[in-house]
């Protein structure tokens, strides 16, 4: 098993192969309001709390596994072996300056604790879900609202993709965390995220920067759904850029169509 050290600013160079787990409701932003208010209850300082996971993921000392990958590991350069897993809660910590919260950070080990943080304890993961989608949306900074989105695909929530596509497609969400949305939406299982990928990809209304995130996404997921839909913004995208990008995506692929699509582009029959 290799570890892998996850960083957004580096989504394009190394992917984790796990799929998320998909069935139930839809958690909407909505609610959370219980939540918030505790949060700032406090006034100023560090507030925790903990957050049921998903099944599947595990906290260890060295830091958070999910499926048969590592994700923001302590490797320090080597191998080290697991040590004291669990699977769960999660612990999130938030700093608190007047009533707006500064920074979220997602613990791996109890002793990244805070030693004076309020603890809040452990909270329904859907109303985790929503809460840390108003943060997203603007009530926190937008480093804070950037790693929000991580705890978001831990937690315990059934279809949590749908809240990542409703965040990835919200032009008024920072595009750090809606770049965020849409790397995580690339390893949802569930192939009706993959048409809201393209909508994305294809907005010629959107920042370039989160086209690409959105092509890159689509270039993760399985090739039944990601070729196709590369190969449609590779010919018919009007930013050239994202043209680029689809194509560049789909060489990386061994999808035997893949070589076919090249040689009806360099035919001069594949459009633009």
């Amino acid at each position: 098993m290799n570890a892998v050290r996850w960083t957004p600013k580096r989504a394009g160079a190394v992917v984790l192969a796990t799929a998320l787990a998909a069935a139930g409701s839809n958690p909407r932003p909505a609610a959370g309001q219980d939540l918030a208010r505790s949060v700032v209850a406090g006034g100023d300082g560090t507030v925790r709390l903990a957050v049921p996971t998903r099944e599947g993921v595990e906290i260890c000392d060295q830091g958070i596994r999910m499926g048969e990958h590592r994700i923001w590991w302590r490797s320090h350069g080597r191998y080290e072996m697991d040590s004291n897993c669990h699977p769960g809660p999660l612990e999130i910590e938030l700093d608190v300056r007047d009533g707006f919260v500064r920074r979220l950070e997602t613990l791996r080990a109890t002793g990244d604790r805070t030693a004076r943080a309020r603890d809040l304890g452990e909270v329904d993961p859907a109303e985790a879900v929503r809460y840390l989608s108003s943060l997203v949306r603007g009530s926190a900074s937008e480093r804070a609202a950037r790693d929000a989105v991580f705890p978001m695909v831990l937690a315990d929530v059934p279809d949590v993709w749908r809240e990542l596509m409703a965040l990835a497609r919200e032009h008024d969400v920072p595009s750090g965390a809606r770049k965020n949305a849409i790397f995580w939406l690339g390893q949802e299982a569930a192939s009706a995220a993959t048409q809201g990928l393209a909508d994305v990809a294809g907005d010629e209304d959107e920042e370039q920067e989160v086209r690409d995130a959105a092509v890159f996404a689509l270039s993760q997921r399985p090739h039944e759904e990601g070729v196709p839909a590369l190969m449609e913004l590779a010919r018919n995208a009007r930013e050239a850029k994202t043209r680029k990008s689809a194509m560049f995506w789909l060489a990386q692929s061994d999808d035997p169509r893949v070589l076919a699509f090249f040689e009806e582009i360099l035919l001069g029959r594949g459009g633009r």
